[in-house]
């Protein structure tokens, strides 16, 4: 439908009767399904991070093994603005108003699209919503450009709430498996690590909407999801660390595409790494920050900033869980530490959880962060600030709801964003190192805190999580089982906005 203004548009699109095909493949059915499907499906590439020692042979030497894995949701973008260009097309040449991330991509795109060539697509970039990803596809812009060659004229397209939430390529799900052996005084001799994913198989390509439909198909399977926050930084003798990439064959003819979401991939292995960390922390009786110091012998960076951020939220050494309250609530804190493109990142999280109803508040977050020379400080915090509140909420409020048929959450009713009311106090200590280049600084700070706050969880209750989102219901199910968690299968084991600026 094109239409002079956009109310007339609206109603002629719901007088439209439409018949749907069925599409070729059906969705899993269910979470359950979802993550058996990461599990056991053969994935088309490895990506071997590390492969260091014999870490098989040092788990069969091992005084204690462990073993976890942890669940990690599709989460959406979730853009405040849904998508929206203007095209005009006349001729052979395309002129393209988006708040695209990548021009010259959405040039390509739409050239490939038209059969024009690229000289002949201008791209301005307009200022649009936070998207975190979002904008590395572009279908409003490739949607506008079809409806201005076929009407001749200018075309605006603005997507509906509904149609941002269904058919966006959303943040794709993971599956962390981690298995990890100790000597006898207590340190970890063998690390073996892998992140089972799904590709981004819409900014691998062409946008589902228009170019599909067009018939054009994308190159290969899709782009890796990274290998990044996996326990890279612990200096273990023994380490292998994996990424897989899971074909995901529901791309082309279903609602979940897959495209990066900010930190691609990192935030749910900090989330299995960190939180299998402190598992076994717990387990040996270790406080969590000394048990980490034990592993980052000569990593001085990674010292500094998992000391920075203890010391400014008052971290008091002792294992976890802390001992039980006889209150309605119960209060605990919780550790991470991580690094991406070389920027180091901690995060300490303090959290309150209402044992009847199983919410969980976030108080605070102390975040440290070491991104080598810092250029423009309050850039830095302002970047932290809003990593922190999209983690927070993606950790307790968010995860895409489906079943075989498509999504099923297409308002901000049914997908859930963390609101003001809920917004954590966040107090950050920047270290500068004017002797470093300047390192990245728009994600790093993202990918600790859920782990953070899954650990601060357990030291509050002593129930672990191992599936995001926390939400009441999977909180309570952890309380009721605490030994468990709330995943079948508990760890096994085979044997016995406050600111300071720190220069370091």
């Amino acid at each position: 439908v094109v239409a002079k203004t956009e109310w007339s548009a609206i109603q002629a699109a719901k007088a439209l009767k439409v018949t749907w095909s069925e599409p070729g493949t059906k969705l899993p059915a269910n979470p359950d399904e979802l993550y058996a499907y990461l599990k056991n499906t053969k994935s088309f590439r490895d990506q071997v991070a590390v492969n260091k020692g014999n870490p098989a042979s040092a788990l069969s030497q091992a005084a204690k093994t462990f073993e976890a894995t942890y669940r990690y949701p599709f989460q959406l973008h979730g853009m405040i603005g849904p998508s929206c260009a203007v095209a005009d097309v006349r001729g052979d040449k395309a002129t393209v108003w988006t708040g695209t991330q990548g021009p010259f991509r959405t040039r390509g795109a739409i050239a490939r699209l038209l059969g024009f060539a690229e000289k002949n697509v201008r791209v301005i970039y307009v200022e649009g919503s936070g998207c975190y990803g979002r904008y590395s596809t572009d279908d409003g812009a490739e949607d506008a450009a079809l409806l201005s060659r076929a009407v001749g004229k200018p075309v605006r397209v603005q997507w509906m709430r509904e149609e941002e939430h269904g058919w966006e390529p959303k943040g794709p799900a993971q599956l962390e498996m981690a298995r990890a052996g100790v000597d006898g005084q207590g340190k970890i001799i063998a690390w073996d690590f892998m992140d089972r994913s799904f590709p981004w198989t819409a900014a691998a390509g062409m946008p589902l909407l228009a170019s599909r439909q067009a018939g054009l198909k994308p190159k290969g399977q899709g782009n890796s999801n990274g290998t990044q926050c996996a326990g890279q930084i612990y200096e273990f003798e023994n380490s292998k660390i994996v990424a897989a990439l899971i074909p995901w064959v529901h791309a082309d003819e279903t609602p979940l595409r897959t495209s990066n979401l900010r930190a691609p991939g990192d935030v749910a292995r900090a989330f299995g790494s960190e939180c299998f960390m402190d598992e076994i922390a717990a387990d040996l009786g270790v406080d969590p920050v000394q048990f980490r110091l034990r592993h980052l012998t000569n990593n001085k960076r990674g010292i500094e900033t998992l000391l920075a951020a203890t010391k400014k939220a008052e971290w008091k050494e002792r294992p976890s869980p802390a001992p039980a309250s006889s209150g309605s609530t119960a209060s605990g804190r919780g550790v991470a530490l991580s690094a991406r493109a070389g920027t180091f990142a901690c995060a300490v999280a303090e959290v309150e959880v209402d044992k009847a109803s199983g919410k969980v508040r976030v108080n605070r977050i102390t975040l440290s962060h070491d991104c080598g020379l810092i250029v423009n400080p309050d850039g830095v915090k302002n970047q932290i600030e809003g990593n922190v509140i999209q983690g927070v909420s993606r950790t307790l409020l968010e995860e895409v709801q489906f079943d075989a048929s498509g999504v099923k959450n297409v308002d901000w009713a049914s997908y859930p964003i963390l609101t003001f009311l809920d917004v954590p106090d966040v107090e950050i200590v920047l270290i500068n190192r004017p002797e470093m280049p300047a390192l990245g600084a728009g994600e790093p700070s993202i990918n600790p805190v859920t782990a953070a706050i899954a650990n601060a969880i357990f030291d509050a209750t002593g129930a672990r999580l191992r599936q995001v989102p926390f939400t009441p219901k999977r909180v309570l199910a952890a309380l009721e089982a605490p030994a468990r968690g709330d995943l079948e299968g508990p760890m096994r084991r085979a044997r016995s906005i406050k600111r300071i600026f720190r220069r370091a």
